[in-house]
């Protein structure tokens, strides 16, 4: 058996988060720019294609101009800017308490994501990931050919790579079919359907002993 020398990392519920409640906030003080979301209609049509928007957005204006077509209003360039700007500070991913195991793993690491890339940059300690996004590379999860162009990049074959992510459709079973070793990130213990070769755990910090 091959040692492991890449761990190919999911972000959003495996190693970070988007704050709900935080998105609910912006929301409502999207009226400050004379945003029509104050319908719950026009609101929940836009929560709809945010998650879209972020994996096909290459920076925070062009999401910011995707919002503003969206909802079919023209904004002056200034506000349009102030725009980007808010909902960089407002919508910017965290990291769980635990990503800091990840963080100190000696092995190569990347990113396979379905957000843009400009939503993670910034985070500390991501410097030390090569991200792989839809608005980089032209693929997405769980296209088999999005975990192929990770292995292409890292120089990495299928037999010393994990893939730790907290979906089965879109982690998981892609990285399985590839000969990558599958490692089920499933923090409140719901998904009863993973069986071995998958490994799960419940935290981060059970990585390592995995490696």
């Amino acid at each position: 058996m091959k040692m492991i020398r890449l761990v190919i990392f999911d972000f959003s519920g495996t190693l970070g988060y988007y704050d709900s409640a935080e998105h609910r906030r912006v929301f409502e003080r999207l009226r400050d720019f004379n945003l029509p979301v104050n319908e719950e209609k026009a609101a929940s049509r836009l929560a709809a294609v945010l998650p879209d928007y972020f994996s096909r957005a290459k920076s925070w204006q062009e999401l910011a101009d995707r919002i503003i077509q969206k909802l079919g209003i023209v904004l002056e360039a200034d506000r349009r800017e102030s725009l980007a700007a808010f909902l960089e500070r407002k919508l910017a991913a965290k990291l769980f308490d635990d990503a800091q195991e990840a963080l100190a793993l000696p092995q190569d690491k990347a990113i396979l994501t379905l957000s843009g890339k400009f939503a993670l940059a910034g985070i500390p300690g991501l410097s030390r990931f090569e991200i792989f996004s839809p608005d980089v590379s032209g693929l997405r999860k769980p296209d088999p050919a999005a975990f192929l162009a990770v292995l292409e990049k890292m120089q990495a074959d299928p037999e010393e790579t994990v893939m730790v992510g907290d979906s089965l459709e879109n982690d998981i079973l892609p990285a399985l079919s590839l000969g990558i070793k599958p490692i089920l990130l499933d923090r409140e213990d719901k998904i009863k359907e993973a069986a071995p070769p998958i490994i799960k755990i419940k935290s981060l910090r059970e990585l390592k002993k995995y490696l």
